[in-house]
Parts: C-alpha cells; structure tokens; sequence
C-alpha cells in the first residue's frame, strides 16, 4: 500500500509539473535582463516589470481590465443572487430548462457571443464603452455565480431563516440577516470567477471596445502579434499573479464556509 501511495504521488506530481511547467517558463522569462526571449535567462533583472509599469499604455490596460472586471463581478452577483435563489427555491417546472439556458453562456463559442453582441450593441450606442464591455462580461459571469450559490443553498438549513422568521423578522430581512451571511462565501467564490473570466477574455473585447481602449487580454494579444520580448512575459505574469490571488480568495472562502455549515448542519 506505501509503494502504491508513493506511485501514485509521484505521477501526480509529474503531472503538475508538467501543467505548470509553461508557467514557470513564462515566470522566469520575466525576469530575464536581455532583450529577447531566452530560456534559461542569462541573468535576472525586473527591468521588464519597470517597463510595463511605467508605460501608460500598460498602466491603461491594467486600469480597464480592473475596471471591467469590477463591474462584471458586481452585476454578476446582483443579477445571479436573485436567480439562483429562484431556481433553489420557487421554480418546480422547467428548472432543468432554465439551468440549461443559464449555463448556456459557458458553453457557446466565445465568436458567437461576440458578433451577437456586437451587432446587439451597434443600435444601442454601447461600442467602445466600459459599461458596455461589462455587460457582456455579465453574461458569462452570472452562471459562476449561480452555480456556487444553488450548491450553497442545496446545503444549507432553512430552518435557521425559519427561526428568524418566527421570532419577528419578515422573509426578506431574514434572506438579508441571516442567509446571505451563511452562504456569502459561495457568493464571494462566484464574483471571483466572473473577475477572473472577464479578465481573460479576449474576443468579446476586440469586437466591443476595438482599438480605443484595451484591456489586458487585448494588449497581450496585439503584443505578441507586433514584437515578443519579455515585457509581455511580465504582463503575463502579472494575470498569472492576479489568477491566484483570485483562487487564494477563493480558498479562504471555502475554508470559511465549512464550520458555518457544520453549525447549520448540527
């Protein structure tokens, strides 16, 4: 049984490592003092990190992303809260059809999303336009949200809203004093993962905001397309960084959540 579990150990650290390699490679490339791209680098230098932060250009692109994925985040919790609390609670026919065309975002062509989107937006004036690009962000950012919160509420013991109710509180304060606190963890995970796909998505960008404003993804993109160096493996970088600053949220969340369902639960 030990040399089994140590097998199997070892093959699973492989596999990360071979998941992580490119990674790593793009990390440590970041961090190269030449001017081209050459792995191993000769030597180390965060030159590339005071490229980027010192050009506007950069700086925008971080400022948009930042702001896009904010408002993508907000309008995917305020939106999803509510639909998944419907699905959990009060829809009975039809519930397999509207957690179809809820998760149906996650799994339409991103080309087809975007020229949607594009020929929805040209009447209504929302090309090149921050709002704009968030709202279509939204839509593929509220399944994460409904996701985690129906999980959330599968879990969770209505009788500790039922109490409240008794002792004096409406429905809805109860929702708000009471459910929301307990399951504000899985609501947290879904805002994360809506920042972070909004983050990284790339084609709705181009057709949305064109060549007027870029975010991150799209300057990433127009920069492997005109030069590589290792600037864009600083940039990169940095997503990667944010990434798992987004999962280590997501972590402490999950890690929050359990003893509040182990009370609910007792």
């Amino acid at each position: 049984m030990r040399v089994g579990s140590a097998a199997l150990k070892g093959v699973t650290g492989l596999v990360l490592l071979f998941l992580l390699f490119p990674v790593l490679v793009v990390v440590l490339i970041s961090f190269s003092s030449v001017d081209f791209l050459s792995f191993p680098p000769p030597g180390l230098s965060l030159r590339w990190y005071r490229t980027i932060f010192s050009d506007w250009q950069w700086i925008d692109a971080f400022w948009v992303t930042a702001q896009v994925g904010a408002l993508t985040a907000l309008l995917s919790t305020l939106l999803g809260v509510p639909a998944a609390f419907a699905l959990s609670r009060h829809v009975t026919r039809g519930r397999g059809m509207l957690n179809a065309l809820v998760l149906a975002a996650l799994v339409t062509p991103s080309v087809i999303k975007a020229l949607a989107i594009y020929l929805y937006y040209v009447p209504l004036g929302l090309l090149n336009t921050i709002p704009g690009l968030a709202f279509a962000h939204t839509v593929s950012g509220i399944p994460f949200v409904v996701i985690n919160v129906v999980a959330s509420l599968a879990g969770y013991d209505r009788d500790i809203e039922r109490a409240a109710t008794i002792h004096g509180a409406s429905p809805v304060r109860a929702v708000f004093g009471v459910t929301l606190p307990i399951i504000a963890p899985a609501i947290i995970v879904g805002a994360v993962f809506a920042f972070m796909q909004s983050a990284q998505e790339l084609l709705i960008a181009i057709f949305v905001l064109s060549t007027l404003q870029k975010p991150l993804a799209v300057k990433l993109w127009e920069g492997v397309r005109v030069a590589i160096d290792p600037s864009i493996a600083a940039a990169t970088t940095s997503v990667t960084l944010l990434v798992i600053l987004g999962l280590v949220t997501v972590m402490l969340a999950n890690r929050r959540s359990r003893p509040v369902r182990t009370v609910a639960h007792a």
